[in-house]
């Protein structure tokens, strides 16, 4: 009776490693995160959003179709762009215009892949955030 429970026991841990392995194998792969360099189409009034290095620096630039925007705040960070927890960094503030296309030039980033939006505010206070465009930096 002592070995039937010893091999009772051991086929149930034998099932549920079986199992565990089995659903481990079976959970899909996480996605990859692809940034686009350049974005077009139209994101909540950004109809372009366009990054590129230049010199040692990169130039940030878009349009915006909404003539209800008081300016623009231009932002970078070097982490993941897609985690709430990541620091953004603001590079610089453009003011509305009538020609509604921007350009923002970040004179020094660090070398690397360099992460930009660039978040609208409107006349209410509300704002609207652009996707996100990558340059990639070398080193200097």
């Amino acid at each position: 009776m002592h070995t039937k429970s010893f091999l009772m026991k051991a086929i149930t841990v034998f099932v549920i490693g079986a199992l565990v392995s089995f659903s481990i194998a079976a959970a899909p792969a996480p996605a990859k995160v692809v940034l686009p360099k350049h974005v077009s189409g139209s994101f909540d009034g950004f109809s372009s959003l366009r990054s590129h290095r230049q010199g040692k620096g990169a130039d940030v630039s878009w349009s915006f179709s909404s003539a209800n925007t008081i300016g623009f705040s231009v932002q970078r960070t070097n982490e993941d762009p897609t985690d709430p927890y990541s620091v953004w960094v603001t590079v610089g503030t453009i003011g509305y215009n009538s020609s509604r296309s921007y350009k923002c030039h970040d004179e020094n980033p660090n070398p690397g892949f360099i992460n930009y939006r660039v978040t609208a505010v409107m006349n209410d206070q509300s704002t609207v955030t652009s996707p996100v465009t990558t340059v990639h930096i070398a080193a200097h």
